[in-house]
């Protein structure tokens, strides 16, 4: 999927929201501060949702002004020109300029088109590997005229097929999910020019697999370690079929990317299909440059913005900015909704958190009113699922009787209180000692009736696997606790501290640079330690939270936020939900067992690792189901188990008011994330007004 089509690479999910966040495969993750990709309340009258249109291109191409600099504001750094050795969703802001791929979606009816792969036909083959699936060849054309590498060489098909070879070799955990049903990528010796073999039918091959970036021969064949290349440290920095050339690299200041600059052709933003698309303008882009601009916190972000120093900033506006964005006459402030979501995860490798009651339990204590009413003061959604409310196909409600968000069967791991905002000690104790687990079956948990799962799928885990007593108080963190509870938890006997030397620890970014944030995580915290559970923050830094839960898995609980995540939710369960994507901390004993890794995965959770918590199965059907429905329906049954097995608790989807600069025009709304996911799209076709 090309990024300057589409936005972002589908890699990367992981961004920082208020609750921090990473990129992924296909999805992509940056730390925008205070819970800043927010939602507007239901009630609001500006609220967009799902079902508006986003708005129609006023402007004809011939007719639009090109020239000036777009000044782009972040919070965080970009660490890398490398697009392979990072999923950070900063670092997709300049090398998604720079580099494309086989196919684009559009934003507006997730329909996969021609990019730099001209035509495709794909056919299921009689024989099987050695998964028992039937193999799929995939034929298709590659562009060549009209488009060359941003350093004027020529541009082949061979860049295509060692870009694909490279990959498989090289195998980077970001693009894991999307390499792994690739047995080969060749020239065809018939009437196409190149053919791809998948080891099973994947009906999302267009996003998944033609979504890699396309890599030129020349600047990479003597790369044998891709962990080690940093482009910015060669004479002609990251080569690519973008529209963009890196002119100015100084990650902790600024990063420049020129249009303008750029060497040889490049004619993808003329593609005919842009001209179908409602409010896409083709021809772009019409900026000279986008100047990338880094700021220490982000309020100095913002401030940046008012005082216009900057055109715009990477997400949206915080939250406790917007009204003053809506009174500015020099911002003007786009909607669009999520792509992702903000979530709170858990280590399963560790005890109690390997134990389903105990994790259940954590989403007990998260005053979701608090969280989206107050401190997000509405412009928030309560979470639930891993899929965003605008990817309704794959969300469970879909073909039940339960509304959208608000169903009885996406409460279950709703706050459970004995006055407002105070937990229910008693009965969420009780909920723990008495051994009781919401499966998926119907039934009143701490004090809430549940109706059961819509789709009829159950967790992996159905009794406890641990037994729980609560009595003095031991540990320290507790005798130090504000909240001063009178009784402390025990697993099988032993206090937690017993267990694992030291309370159950909480990543999460420091107060400055997201107090809304902070603020909830220590509500979060307080309530726990109230009902007994021994637990305490540790402030990171967003690069090392992306380290320690992705890269070392040394952690209990750490917030983040996803975004970029796939609308046809198939690869994005896989990469960050199936156990082929998380670190098992095997010992090797013999020649090809797995040995630890020190590469960044996204499924920092160890979620399918275990037998009683995975959902292998069900993403393994909706991967190789080819018809739409079925397919769907298997991802949706996916996303429910995962949400009864709580691996990770979602806890706000955002709408976010992203921010222009009113001397600016040609930004598409209502789209979702117009200043993340999509923001590939804005850059082609922003102008200056006239």
């Amino acid at each position: 999927m090309s990024d300057n089509q589409s936005g972002s690479t589908r890699r990367r999910f992981l961004q920082g929201t208020g609750v921090a966040a990473v990129s992924a495969s296909l999805a992509g993750c940056s730390g925008n501060g205070d819970g800043d990709g927010t939602e507007t309340s239901g009630d609001d009258e500006d609220t967009p949702t799902p079902d508006q249109t986003p708005t129609e291109a006023q402007d004809d191409a011939d007719d639009i002004p090109t020239g000036g600099i777009f000044n782009f504001g972040m919070g965080t750094n970009p660490n890398t020109l490398n697009a392979l050795s990072s999923s950070s969703a900063y670092v997709g802001v300049i090398t998604d300029r720079i580099y494309e791929s086989g196919a684009a979606i559009d934003p507006v009816n997730f329909e996969m088109h021609p990019n730099v792969f001209t035509d495709w036909e794909s056919e299921v083959l009689d024989e099987t590997g050695d998964n028992g699936q039937s193999n799929v060849e995939i034929y298709f054309n590659v562009r060549t005229d009209g488009l060359t590498w941003n350093d004027g060489e020529e541009f082949t098909v061979s860049d295509v097929i060692f870009s694909y070879n490279y990959l498989l070799e090289q195998n980077p955990g970001g693009y894991a999910a999307s390499l792994s049903p690739i047995v080969s990528v060749e020239e065809d010796d018939g009437d196409w020019d190149c053919v791809m073999t998948l080891n099973q039918p994947n009906g999302t091959f267009a996003y998944d697999q033609f979504g890699l970036p396309i890599l030129p021969e020349h600047r990479w064949s003597d790369v044998d370690d891709y962990t080690t290349y940093e482009p910015a440290d060669t004479d002609f920095g990251p080569v690519g079929l973008g529209p963009g050339v890196v002119t100015q690299w100084d990650p902790d200041t600024s990063v420049e990317v020129s249009f303008a600059e750029r060497e040889g052709e490049y004619n993808l933003s003329e593609l005919s299909w842009r001209e179908e698309v409602p409010g896409v303008i083709a021809g772009g882009p019409f900026i000279d440059a986008m100047r990338i601009r880094v700021y220490s916190s982000q309020s100095a972000l913002h401030q940046a913005l008012f005082q216009g120093d900057i055109d715009s900033l990477y997400e949206g506006v915080r939250t406790s900015r917007i009204s003053d964005a809506q009174e500015d006459e020099n911002i003007n402030l786009l909607d669009g909704f999520d792509t992702g979501y903000g979530h709170y995860s858990f280590n399963l490798r560790n005890t109690p958190l390997d134990d389903l009651p105990f994790r259940q339990v954590l989403g007990f204590a998260f005053d979701d009113v608090l969280w989206t009413q107050q401190l997000q003061r509405g412009y928030a959604q309560e979470g639930d699922f891993v899929m965003p409310p605008g990817y309704t196909a794959v969300r469970p409600e879909t073909g039940s009787d339960q509304e959208l968000l608000d169903g009885p069967s996406t409460q279950a791991f709703s706050f459970r209180q004995s006055s407002p905002s105070v937990p229910d000690v008693e009965n969420i104790r009780a909920f723990l000692t008495e051994g009781q687990v919401i499966t998926g079956e119907g039934g009143t948990y701490v004090g809430q009736d549940y109706p059961g799962s819509l789709t009829g799928v159950t967790a992996s885990q159905t009794e406890p696997k641990h037994d729980y007593s609560f009595g003095p108080v031991e540990s320290d963190v507790l005798q130090e606790s504000d909240q001063d509870p009178d009784q402390e938890i025990r697993v099988n006997g032993e206090t937690i501290p017993e267990i694992n030397d030291g309370p159950l620890t909480m990543l999460m970014s420091p107060a400055q640079e997201a107090p809304q944030s902070a603020q909830m995580i220590q509500d979060w915290i307080s309530s726990l330690q109230q009902i007994g559970i021994p637990i305490d923050r540790e402030v990171v830094s967003f690069n090392t939270r992306v380290t320690r839960a992705y890269g070392e898995e040394s952690y209990d609980a750490f917030s983040m936020g996803w975004v970029n995540l796939s609308p046809f939710a198939t690869n994005t369960l896989y990469s960050l939900f199936h156990s082929d994507n998380a670190d098992d901390h095997s010992v090797a004993e013999t020649e090809g067992d797995d040995e630890n890794t020190s590469t960044l995965l996204n499924n920092a959770m160890g979620y399918g690792v275990f037998d009683d918590a995975g959902a292998d199965d069900l993403i393994d059907e909706a991967r190789t189901t080819l018809e739409p429905e079925a397919r769907n329906q298997a991802s949706r049954e996916a996303v429910e188990r995962i949400y009864l097995d709580f691996p990770t608790m979602v806890v706000d989807y955002g709408v976010p008011k992203w921010p222009v600069s009113a001397e600016w025009s040609g930004a598409l709304e209502n789209i979702p994330g117009p200043g993340s996911t999509y923001l590939g799209t804005q850059i082609m076709q922003i102008h200056q007004s006239e």
